[in-house]
């Protein structure tokens, strides 16, 4: 066994098989040739009672001379009780997280593609998270810590954001500092410990007064008239230039907002239910509207029965749409895809209707309030909504006056 050097590690040929040539004056220095012709250097060592061989580098890229260099410092090292290994990986991992080290770079690379696969709502989330912290995005996670968000948190509210709002914004960045401790991103989660602000637990609770509710309804309707009337005269401006005429508007259900408005005030679905449900999950012998896990917020079927304004309107729209398979979006696109967005619509419609404040998630408020001034208990209602817990349900409580009343009536001394 001779020391390692240039000629000799230039002269060694390829075998059938790897082997390992040593050097004589650095004790576990070595140099491997690989079938391939690949030469490795290495050093082996023993740390803590374990033999480990941790690797330099391939000639020629590092010299004889370097490689040498770089094995004599290692293994002052381990005479040091430094273990190499156990540093390299250290050091990987610390690159690692500095790549994603800012909540831009986390959200890009780590976070947003995680959502999309398993979020329901990842567009919408991602989008507040990088308007919310706009201001923050190249600050590094570990700084987003109790006394940065309280600031922020200070000026939320000096602004004039509600609690619950800004306790929801703030929630949001706290799953995404979640994601990263469980992801060995961050060593502990900065904001350990952070207290949501007090809020109302009733929360908004907006829903449609008699006359507000006809008011919406009357609205619904003009609104189909209007569309017609506006297709005809289109039609009128088309044949005058020689050009073919559009399909007239049918008569009733021109579009798919008022059957999608109908529904929700009928069954309190949420906006992301209403648009991801299909034909088959729509039993009408049955009287029964299924959905599903896979649109549900809580992430469990439910079944909703249909009354029967709510299946009649169904029925209309299925006859409307051509009867179309079980696989088929109720309130699809142009092209049959999934609807993203009615805003416009929408706001419109309750511009017209003269209705303030009132947002489509409200016709679930509106569907609620109904059930419970009706004497609905609490529990019906739950089930109804696909709340997962009856807190959340509680908030129409204060709707059946009756209930309270007679409470109260039982501790009078009259």
């Amino acid at each position: 066994m001779a020391n390692l050097t240039k000629r000799m590690v230039e002269g060694l040929q390829a075998l059938d098989r790897a082997y390992d040539v040593r050097d004589a004056a650095l004790r576990g220095f070595l140099i491997r040739v690989e079938p391939g012709g690949t030469k490795s250097f290495f050093l082996d060592y023993r740390f803590a009672g374990k033999r480990s061989r941790f690797r330099l580098g391939i000639y020629p890229n590092l010299s004889v001379d370097g490689a040498r260099t770089v094995a004599q410092a290692i293994a002052g090292d381990v005479a040091r009780g430094i273990d190499p290994q156990a540093r390299r990986k250290a050091e990987r991992i610390k690159a690692a997280r500095d790549k994603v080290s800012t909540l831009k770079a986390f959200l890009d690379a780590r976070y947003e593609p995680w959502a999309k696969t398993h979020l329901k709502s990842a567009k919408f989330q991602l989008a507040r998270i990088r308007s919310d912290f706009a201001d923050h995005l190249d600050s590094k996670l570990s700084s987003l810590n109790t006394f940065a968000i309280e600031r922020i948190r200070h000026d939320w509210k000096k602004a004039g954001m509600k609690p619950r709002s800004i306790n929801r914004d703030i929630q949001r960045l706290q799953s995404v500092l979640s994601r990263a401790v469980q992801w060995g991103v961050l060593e502990e989660h900065p904001l350990k410990g952070f207290k949501p602000m007090k809020a109302d637990k009733t929360g908004r609770v907006r829903f449609l007064t008699a006359a507000e509710e006809v008011a919406l309804r009357a609205a619904l309707e003009g609104r189909e008239t209007k569309l017609k009337q506006a297709r005809i005269r289109f039609n009128t401006w088309r044949i005058a230039r020689g050009k073919a005429p559009l399909p007239e508007r049918p008569e009733d259900l021109v579009d798919h907002l008022r059957p999608l408005v109908i529904l929700a005030l009928n069954t309190g679905l949420r906006r992301g239910e209403l648009l991801g449900l299909r034909w088959g999950s729509v039993n009408m012998p049955a009287k029964l509207l299924t959905v599903t896990a896979a649109t549900a917020k809580s992430g469990h079927t439910r079944r909703v029965p249909l009354n029967a304004e709510a299946l009649a309107v169904l029925t209309a729209w299925h006859e409307r749409q051509g009867r179309p398979g079980d696989d088929k979006f109720v309130f699809g696109d142009s092209e049959g895809e999934r609807m993203s967005r009615i805003d416009t619509a929408w706001r419109s419609l309750v511009a017209t209707a003269g209705l303030k404040d009132f947002r489509l998630h409200d016709c679930r408020h509106h569907f609620a309030s109904k059930l419970v001034q009706a004497g609905v208990d609490l529990y019906t209602v739950k089930e109804l909504l696909g709340h997962s817990e009856i807190a959340m349900t509680e908030r129409y409580a204060h709707l059946a006056p009756d209930n309270l009343a007679s409470a109260v009536a039982k501790v009078s001394g009259l």
